[in-house]
């Protein structure tokens, strides 16, 4: 069984995260717990400790930029009231290829399975698809961190899938729903559903709204959530209802969407009053605020962006290794800025002046950046230029780092220098050992703009970490890249000594060659 799941969450399989509950829980019901992370090996027997209860552990999907298994990660806001009866209804009603596992706080984590290795970016694009249109979660793996796995304390556990049914399986009926739904990139690009829609516009809400219908709120701010269910309302009528109208509107959506619904005469003493004013803007901010995703809904805050947007033609963004340009047509004027021309309007104005265009200020909204909304649908709506390939170039440049960081620091055989801030290859082996602080400090001291940080270095050489190598500790090790020139690569000439008055060498050659 331990060898099954291994395989089916096959991922990073030098790390791991082990978890240990600490029987505490948080205001929302979530369970506490202590994390470690242990750069070993994960195995069979890894996994057939999980399966015993002694621990639970983490895995990360990702490897060298792909996967064979993703999740979105259902993070109710309270634990407490969440029902996950809609998501799986959601799941078999229209035929995803996914499986609801519980999560240990009684949330969902929502598997998909892969045949093979895929391309993880591709993979994550159609996962964020679907959890926009289906389950509006914060988090959808891989994301750069381990994922607690299914079945701790198997026996017990309260960690289990759910079948087509609703029903709860069992680890081996699991390991046989997953074989089953085992997909393929390409059949999850043409994966086609009835959209789903709880009512009609559904797609077209803000996220907070969209999250309350799906899940009931039992937090704070629910005048100012109310508040935005009463400016969707009227924004889907173009502000045509009554303000006995919304008053119902709301009334109705008071107890459909709070566990604790606002009592009546708040409702229509204050909410409903200030929405009939029809001249306010969604109260942003909130706990189920998500600005991102609410830019790109019709009903959403990008409602409020210029319409002077559509006057800019033809944007395309062009990047370079050193610097960044905005191209676009206005007013029949081809123009180019860099991103710090765009850092504010005032600077816009400034840039366009040059062009002899003079930029009238955006309108001053209460609560709202005018400028920001602005911005944001300018660089949406910018094309990356394919004239020149940056990805390209910038894998040119990663390699010709690493080749210059190899060829300027590596030291043959000398294993004493590792503490010195040196790489030092093993002749015998042909494998090369240094501290991640020799990488670290060279890029600093280089001024690198190759790597955001070493680790991303490590990551593209394949780098393993040790724990001790010759006396030293954290040492990082990986054969000879073939890349580096090794003819430039050669034993290090021991330093001449140094020779003092103190030396009768240094008086033989004082007199033998006097300074003119």
């Amino acid at each position: 069984m331990q060898k099954k799941l291994l395989e089916l969450f096959e991922g990073d399989s030098s790390q791991f995260i082990k978890v240990t509950l600490t029987g505490g829980q948080d205001e929302r019901g979530k369970r506490q717990a202590n994390y470690l992370t242990l750069h070993e090996p994960v195995t069979e027997n890894l996994w057939q400790d999980h399966l015993d209860g002694k621990y639970v552990i983490g895995l990360r999907p990702e490897r060298d930029d792909k996967i064979k298994w993703g999740c979105i990660d259902v993070d109710p806001q309270s634990y407490k009231n969440y029902n996950s009866k809609k998501y799986i209804d959601i799941i078999r009603d229209y035929k995803l290829p996914l499986i609801p596992v519980r999560s240990k706080s009684g949330g969902l984590h929502i598997f998909l399975f892969l045949k093979d290795w895929e391309d993880k970016s591709e993979v994550l694009k159609i996962l964020h698809k679907w959890n926009n249109e289906y389950f509006m979660a914060n988090e959808v793996f891989p994301m750069n961190k381990a994922l607690g796995m299914p079945y701790f304390n198997a026996k017990m556990t309260t960690e289990f899938a759910y079948n087509d049914e609703g029903t709860p399986v069992m680890v081996e009926a699991f390991l046989e729903l997953a074989q089953l739904k085992r997909t393929n990139l390409e059949q999850i690009k043409n994966f086609k559903a009835t959209s789903y829609e709880p009512e009609e516009g559904w797609k077209d809400y803000p996220p907070c709204v969209q999250k309350m219908i799906q899940e009931k709120w039992s937090g704070n701010h629910r005048n100012d959530l109310l508040f935005n269910i009463g400016i969707l309302e009227m924004r889907k009528v173009d502000g045509n209802l009554s303000k006995k109208e919304i008053t119902d509107i709301l009334l109705k959506r008071n107890k459909q969407i709070f566990t604790n619904p606002l009592e009546e005469k708040e409702i229509i003493n204050t909410v409903a009053k200030s929405v009939s004013k029809k001249d306010y803007n969604l109260r942003c901010n909130t706990p189920l605020c998500d600005k991102e995703k609410c830019c790109t809904r019709k009903l959403g805050i990008m409602q409020e962006t210029p319409a002077m947007i559509d006057e800019f033609e033809d944007v395309m963004f062009i990047r370079d290794i050193k610097e960044s340009f905005y191209k676009f047509t206005y007013k029949d004027e081809e123009i180019m800025v860099k991103p710090e021309d765009l850092a504010s309007e005032l600077n816009f104005k400034k840039k366009l002046l040059n062009y002899k265009i003079l930029w009238k200020n955006l309108p001053r909204r209460q609560k709202i950046n005018m400028w920001d909304l602005f911005l944001d649908a300018l660089v949406k709506k910018a094309e990356e230029s394919e004239e020149f390939n940056y990805a390209e170039t910038l894998e040119d440049m990663r390699y010709q780092t690493l080749k210059e960081f190899f060829e300027d620091t590596i030291e043959q055989d000398d294993f004493k220098k590792l503490k010195d801030g040196y790489v030092v290859l093993d002749s015998k082996t042909n494998v090369c050992y240094f501290k991640r602080t020799t990488l670290d400090n060279w890029m600093k001291k280089k001024m690198n703009k190759a790597f955001n940080n070493s680790m991303e270095a490590l990551r593209l050489l394949k780098c393993k970490r040790l724990e001790y190598h010759e006396g030293e500790k954290n040492i990082w090790a990986v054969d000879m890249p073939e890349f580096i020139n090794h003819q430039a690569v050669k034993k290090s000439k021991p330093k001449k000594e140094v020779i003092t008055e103190m030396d009768d060498e240094y008086h033989t050659g004082k007199f033998r060659n006097p300074k003119t």
